[in-house]
C-alpha cells in the first residue's frame, strides 16, 4: 500500500508541475523552460541532500553506472518527447509516449529477473491503457492525416528511453539506496539539461534576455519543485517496489489523467468522453493493484 500511496503521489506532483509548465511557455520556450526546471530542481534536491538527509554516500560501481545512465536516458526521452510535440500529431504523441511503463515492465522481468502476479498483471495493464487513452489516443483520424507521422516515432523513442531509463533506474535504486541514486540521477539529469542550455546560446536561441525571463518566472520554480518532488516520490517508491519498479513506474504514469482534470477547472478545458472513460479505466486499475 505504501508502494501505491507513493505512485500516486509521484503522479499527483507531475500533474502539478504540468500545469505550472502549461503556464510558463506563454514567455519560456517549451525545451528552454523543460532545462532550466530539471536544473532548478536538481540544485535544490542537492541543497535539501546537503541540509536535512545526510546520506553517506554509497559507492557501488554497479549502482552508480545504473543510475547515471538512467538520468541519461531520461534527459534524452524529455528531448525526444518536446520533439515529437513540435512534429504532431500532439493527441498521438502523447498516447504513444505515456506506454513507457510496458517497456519497464518488460526490462524488469526479462533482465532484473522481477515478477508480477495475475492481479498485478491485470491492474497493470488496465493502468496504462487508461493512461494511453486518456493522454490522446481519442485524436481524430483527420488529425493523423495532417501529420507526416514522424512525431509518432519520435515518441515511441522517448517512451522507449523513459522505459529503459526507469527500469535501470529501478535496480540503482536496489543497489545504492534511494537517497545516493537520486543525488546521481539528478545531477546527470541536470548536467545534460545545462548542455541543451548551452547549445541553444551558441545556436542563438538562448539569450541574456530569454534566460532572465524564464529565470523570474515563478512557473518555473513553482514546476521544478513539484516535478522535483514528484521525482524523489517515485524514487523512494522504487526502494519499496518488488517487480522491480514497474508497478510504481505505472501509478506515476497516471499523471496525464490528473492533469486532464486540473486542465478543466483552471483552464476550462473540455475533457473528451473518451479520455474520461480512459481515466476511470486507469483508477479501477490503480484500485486492483492497492489490494
Amino acid at each position: 500500500m505504501y508502494t501505491i500511496l507513493l505512485g500516486i503521489s509521484a503522479a499527483a506532483s507531475w500533474a502539478i508541475a504540468d500545469i505550472f509548465i502549461a503556464q510558463s511557455t506563454k514567455t519560456v520556450k517549451p525545451l528552454l523552460g523543460a532545462s532550466l526546471v530539471n536544473i532548478v530542481g536538481a540544485v535544490l534536491f542537492g541543497v535539501y541532500y546537503l541540509i536535512f538527509i545526510r546520506h553517506p554516500f554509497q559507492v557501488n560501481d554497479g549502482g552508480i553506472i545504473l543510475c547515471a545512465l538512467a538520468g541519461f536516458a531520461i534527459t534524452l526521452a524529455s528531448a525526444f518527447f518536446f520533439t515529437a510535440l513540435h512534429k504532431g500529431p500532439v493527441g498521438i504523441v502523447s498516447a504513444l509516449s505515456s506506454t513507457y511503463p510496458a517497456v519497464t515492465l518488460i526490462l524488469a522481468v526479462a533482465v532484473f529477473g522481477a515478477t508480477i502476479n495475475t492481479e498485478q498483471g491485470a491492474g497493470f495493464l488496465m493502468v496504462v491503457v487508461g493512461v494511453v487513452t486518456a493522454a490522446g489516443l481519442h485524436a481524430q483520424k483527420t488529425q493523423l492525416e495532417s501529420k507526416t507521422g514522424s512525431g509518432a516515432w519520435t515518441a515511441l523513442l522517448a517512451a522507449l528511453l523513459w522505459g529503459v531509463g526507469y527500469g535501470v533506474l529501478a535496480e540503482g535504486v536496489r543497489l545504492i539506496g534511494w537517497q545516493t541514486a537520486s543525488l546521481v540521477q539528478f545531477g546527470v539529469l541536470a548536467v545534460c539539461c545545462l548542455s541543451f542550455v548551452v547549445v541553444g546560446w551558441k545556436k542563438g536561441a538562448v539569450s541574456t534576455s530569454t534566460l532572465k525571463t524564464a529565470l523570474k518566472n515563478r512557473a518555473i520554480l513553482g514546476a521544478a519543485i513539484a516535478q522535483q518532488t514528484g521525482a524523489i516520490l517515485l524514487n523512494v517508491g522504487l526502494s519499496n517496489d518488488t517487480t522491480g519498479g514497474s508497478i510504481i513506474v505505472a501509478l506515476s504514469a497516471c499523471y496525464p489523467v490528473l492533469t486532464t482534470i486540473m486542465a478543466y477547472f483552471i483552464f476550462k478545458e473540455r475533457i473528451p468522453a473518451l479520455a474520461m472513460v480512459g481515466g476511470l479505466l486507469a483508477i479501477m486499475g490503480i484500485v486492483i493493484l492497492s489490494l
